[in-house]
């Protein structure tokens, strides 16, 4: 017969009570109640646990106290079992990175429905997005700032693990108002490339190559003009303040103020948006967002992160 803990927990009042009487007030039970229930129990034990007799008071049985001392504990560790099964889960936060100034309007895969898919499996995830600064798009995950990095390039570290998405975009370009291009219009990579062009040095090669055009010439080749910052916002206004040319992808053009001037690129192979997470995090909700992310088709569009 199974032990039914409910009587265990009567049997623990009646020996800190030592009497029925009491006993039985504090659990609302009747005397000759509290009783058939320690019969009960020793029913179940097969021992007797209290002893009996007309000139005996209230006295345990040396099983009795045996199982007394016994019984705390475990009553304890049953109702910090309960108590957790009862509980809500722990929430898993799933830190999404996103290139800083560029989260609300790139054409990203759709959050929600990444985080659809990924509540499907483990519903106790939250997702959040967190921009991350460029230059330090190289190491966001390597140093745990976020989980999941999605960017317009693959992510070049020994600890990460980098894939291309089906999501694509074409290159553009981007002049000031008062730029010798700015009513070109369209023309070719070739010659657009013939013209200084902004570069942040202190992002990685491998991520800015295909901003400086670097797979049309070599870089010995190429009139960079360098420049620092962190969100790519400033990018914009450095570029409308300046001479040089910006090259982008297409959706930011969201983005362009009445002092810039976009420049339609042919022959430019599109921009790659990529996925990366830790090489060693195996966690469940990271492997089915990187899952969701691989899912998702090219015609997804923005959407707010959850």
């Amino acid at each position: 017969m199974d032990l039914d803990l409910g009587l265990v927990a009567d049997f623990l009042v009646l020996v800190r009570e030592r009497h029925y009487g009491r006993a039985a007030m504090r659990l609302h039970l009747t005397s000759s109640a509290l009783t058939k229930r320690i019969q009960r129990l020793e029913g179940q034990l097969g021992v007797a646990l209290v002893e009996r007799g007309p000139s005996v008071g209230f006295a345990l049985t040396s099983a009795g106290r045996r199982f007394a001392t016994a019984a705390e504990p475990l009553l304890a560790q049953a109702n910090a079992a309960r108590e957790s099964a009862r509980s809500k889960p722990a929430r898993y936060t799933l830190r999404v990175g996103i290139p800083a100034g560029l989260g609300p309007t790139l054409r990203q895969p759709d959050m929600r429905l990444v985080a659809r898919e990924v509540r499907h499996s483990f519903p106790e995830t939250r997702l959040v997005s967190r921009e991350i600064p460029l230059p330090a798009l190289t190491h966001c995950l390597a140093e745990h700032q976020v989980d999941i990095l999605w960017a317009m390039a693959p992510v070049r570290h020994l600890a990460v693990d980098s894939f291309p998405l089906t999501s694509t975009s074409p290159r553009i370009g981007v002049v000031a108002d008062r730029h010798s291009l700015a009513d070109a219009g369209t023309m070719s990579v070739e010659d657009f490339s013939q013209h200084p062009i902004h570069y942040d040095p202190a992002c990685a090669d491998d991520w800015m190559n295909q901003f400086w055009l670097g797979d049309i010439r070599p870089r010995r080749e190429a009139r960079l003009i360098g420049i620092y910052s962190e969100n790519f916002s400033r990018v914009l206004q450095q570029t409308a303040e300046g001479a040089a040319a910006l090259v982008a992808w297409a959706e930011v053009t969201m983005l362009l103020s009445p002092r810039l001037r976009t420049v339609t690129l042919t022959g430019a192979a599109p921009v790659v948006f990529h996925a990366a997470h830790r090489r060693s995090d195996r966690h469940g909700p990271v492997q089915a967002a990187l899952a969701a992310f691989q899912a998702l088709g090219t015609d997804q569009v923005v959407t707010p992160p959850v």
